[in-house]
């Protein structure tokens, strides 16, 4: 008996205590002046009006206090605090029952870890689901110290039409004209998802990324972010996959790019250099200098497997149907003389420098063949870039590669 009467008061404790709780009272700690109007349940604040209830506070210069909803309407400034953060705006409201603050106009919200800040015209934030909603210029600012360098920070721009954010999960949403920021990384797309405390990115509707030279297109992208460096590690583009990679050429030399296209795309990053790229199902890529554009090494098969070092390819593998054609070119005439087609099950190439050093051919179903065509009489020579994707190329070289050009077919009329 004596148990089930201390188990009763244990039960009934806690409830009272629940009731207490939720019952807390909406406090109106201060104001100037006040007005009082009893039939429609409002008081009229202004001055210094101060309110709290529970662990938040806000202060304001004019309020409207609803007796009945228990929800006071502010103006003039809105400082909203608690313990998780702040808002800041220039007109606000607070509902006891349901705790939701809303912010309008000229919008400022950061969280006390000093991790998020939010800015906008409209600001919605729910604080028993520590949920927020923006909208209107809505701009999301994530912020991370280096680990190395504690005074540096790195920062993440989430633009859009519409951001959500959950401050347990860390979980982001943004809908809309979404631009994403961070360093020389740029994203936009039509919905992005961020995903702090996994490290991932997850962008879908038209998405493209740009990278200081990579850029990847395709119905949907993911990636992963190194959670201490904060650089990127891996990126997975699905469905209508295309991938591009822009070196730049160094000591007068021409840039190099290498594109690949096909169903599925898989690249790894080391320090945002590219490391590996795989590409699947109908698995096209290409190759070639700025200055050869028109003349595009290919590599075509169901499945391209390409790795990087330094930024510069260094070997690829073709398997299944494989095809490749290479476009080889005289540096010191800087001529293209010849044209090497290859067929195979498997077509590995190894490259130096951006170019093809040799060719590996394996075939069963796909007989391994090979084939060259000569194309020094064609005289193809380089293509004047007018910008300046072509490093340092001058007229002046022009005119000498003119000069060579024209005294190569004059010896071989003597020696006749």
């Amino acid at each position: 008996m004596t148990f089930r009467i201390l188990l009763l008061a244990i039960l009934l404790g806690g409830f009272w205590e629940s009731s207490i709780a939720q019952s807390s009272p909406l406090v109106m700690r201060h104001a100037d002046s006040l007005a009082v109007m009893r039939k429609a349940g409002f008081l009229l604040l202004n001055g210094h009006v101060y309110f709290t209830h529970d662990s938040i506070a806000f202060r304001t210069a004019r309020a409207t206090w609803n007796k009945h909803l228990d929800k006071v309407d502010c103006e003039g400034s809105f400082l909203f605090t608690h313990p998780d953060g702040y808002i800041k705006a220039n007109y606000g409201s607070y509902q006891r029952k349901t705790e939701i603050a809303i912010a309008k106009g000229y919008v400022e919200a950061k969280d006390s870890a000093g991790s998020y800040a939010f800015f906008g015209n409209n600001l919605v934030y729910n604080k028993k689901k520590k949920f927020l909603k923006l909208t209107d210029q809505p701009l999301l600012h994530q912020y991370q110290k280096q680990k190395k360098d504690t005074t540096k920070i790195d920062t993440t721009v989430v633009r859009a039409e519409l951001i959500t954010f959950n401050q347990e999960t860390e979980f982001a949403e943004a809908f809309r004209n979404v631009t994403i920021t961070q360093g020389e990384m740029i994203v936009t797309c039509d919905t992005g998802y961020l995903d702090k405390k996994n490290n991932w990115v997850a962008l879908k509707g038209s998405p493209k990324f740009n990278l200081e030279g990579y850029e990847l297109t395709g119905d949907s992208i993911y990636l992963t972010i190194d959670s201490e460096k904060r650089t990127l590690k891996s990126a997975l583009v699905i469905r209508n996959a295309k991938g591009k990679q822009h070196e730049k050429g160094k000591k007068g030399k021409p840039d190099h790019y290498t594109e690949a296209i096909g169903d599925t795309l898989y690249a790894e990053f080391k320090n945002d250099k590219i490391k590996r790229l795989y590409v699947n199902l109908n698995a096209r890529g290409f190759f070639y200098e700025a200055d050869f554009a028109d003349y595009k090494n290919q590599m075509e098969g169901g499945r391209l497997d390409l790795s990087f070092k330094n930024g510069k390819l260094k070997r690829a593998l073709i398997s299944g149907d494989a095809q490749s054609t290479y476009f080889h070119v005289m540096e010191k005439k800087r001529q293209i003389d010849g044209r090497n087609e290859a067929t195979g099950d498997t077509i590995r190439i190894a490259f130096a420098d951006g170019k093809v050093k040799h060719l590996k051919l394996a075939g069963t179903k796909t007989l391994a063949s090979g084939r060259y065509t000569d194309l020094t009489k064609q005289n193809i020579l380089p293509k004047v870039v007018k910008d300046s994707s072509v490093k340092k190329w001058t007229e002046q070289s022009l005119k000498k590669l003119e000069k060579t050009d024209k005294s190569a077919p004059a010896k071989k009329e003597d020696t006749k």
